[in-house]
């Protein structure tokens, strides 16, 4: 864990410390925000465009190629759809856009399930191959942002934006664990932060300012590896120790985000780059339910109930299938052979978190973002 008060003295104002140890933090608030440096950074209250690159925990389904509607007054987030999302409700960033924002925010979002850092860096995996080319960021960056959205597009740019107003928000590393994990080489994460820095540099070339990084969950607490949920679904391999293995594929990936940073910041000293960590979060709402609900109660939600394990009848699509579930985009779909409503649920299958967890997720993240007016 580096020291927050050196960080401070650098420039680098810190809103997290990476917790990569395997005790839960204690129940503060404090301990998962995000880093931020400070040029372009002029405020929360001050974004109106969003930009974001990802996988499920991100995906709002939208489709950026005309004549899809794009985000406007009436639509901040576009022809994104409730499906789209893999919390079985709004994720966190709906919640950015539309309830924790401090102003009108128009959303254009290319995270896509199953999606990659790079797919060159991991083995592909069955779910994550995709027709539309978002499945990993490099192309979500170079296929859809800058021929879309910049002055690379050889045509006027679907929306005009300006640094300063703009945050970009990245958050991959639970897809390309999974392929790590399969193939037993964490040293696989080498190549694929060569290309997370090579994508940050294409977006800060194409005039992008203001980043946000999120790194990867406690995988080894999701149901999938800690008692085999969904297993088969996810065409995941169980294997002996399979916690730890998962586990030390985390901590080496979120082991490296701050190098990641920091290379990329020494080169842009304009930027500004948030890392939020979202690792210890959903690791101290694991920690038991007092935990959690001290945080979720923060954001009028009901307590969480079941954080170890999902319920079948709530997964997010039909077992065996990528098809949704009839109920899918009911908030609080109730079930009777359920232990609950799905809304008192942590996880909604074996990876996905519930939309509960999102709105904790983006209510702190934003917290954080209200504190830094001007990036210091």
């Amino acid at each position: 864990m580096y020291n927050s008060m050196r960080l401070l003295r650098h420039c680098l104002v810190t809103l997290s410390a990476l917790d990569l140890s395997i005790a839960a933090p204690k129940p503060n608030p404090q301990t998962y925000e995000a880093q931020s440096t400070t040029k372009a950074w002029s405020g929360w209250p001050n974004i109106d465009k969003l930009f974001v690159f990802g996988a499920s925990y991100a995906g709002t389904g939208f489709n950026w190629l005309p004549p899809n509607p794009a985000p406007s007054p009436s639509n901040p987030l576009g022809n994104s759809v409730r499906g789209g999302t893999s919390s079985n409700g709004p994720n966190f960033v709906t919640y950015l856009t539309t309830t924790f924002n401090a102003s009108f925010i128009e959303t254009y979002n290319f995270a896509f399930a199953g999606a990659k850092v790079s797919n060159t860096a991991t083995s592909s995996t069955p779910y994550a191959k995709n027709p539309g080319g978002q499945n990993d960021m490099v192309a979500q960056v170079t296929n859809g942002f800058i021929p879309s959205y910049t002055s690379e597009a050889g045509h006027e740019p679907y929306a005009n934006w300006t640094a300063d107003s703009t945050l970009f928000i990245s958050f991959f590393g639970i897809n390309d664990i999974l392929a790590i994990y399969a193939k037993g080489d964490v040293s696989t994460s080498i190549p694929i932060f060569q290309a997370y820095s090579q994508n940050l540099e294409d977006l800060y070339t194409a005039g992008a300012r203001n980043f946000l990084i999120l790194n990867t969950p406690p995988m080894e607490l999701m149901p999938v590896f800690s008692n085999g949920f969904g297993a088969s679904d996810w065409q995941i391999p169980i294997v002996a120790n399979n916690n730890s293995l998962v586990q030390q594929a985390v901590q080496d990936f979120n082991g490296q985000i701050p190098a990641l940073v920091s290379s990329f910041q020494s080169k842009h000293p304009d930027t500004t780059v948030f890392t939020y960590d979202v690792h210890s979060l959903l690791r101290q709402m694991l920690s038991g339910t007092s935990a959690a609900n001290a945080l979720t109660s923060q954001y009028g939600l009901e307590p969480l109930e079941n954080l170890q394990t999902a319920c079948p009848f709530y997964t997010q699509y039909k077992p065996g299938t990528r098809q949704p579930v009839d109920y899918l985009g009911q908030d609080d779909y109730n079930d009777s052979r359920c232990n609950g409503s799905v809304g008192t649920y942590f996880w909604l299958n074996g990876i996905h978190v519930t939309w509960p967890v999102h709105k904790v997720m983006a209510g702190t993240i934003v917290q954080e973002l209200e504190g830094q007016s001007n990036g210091g």
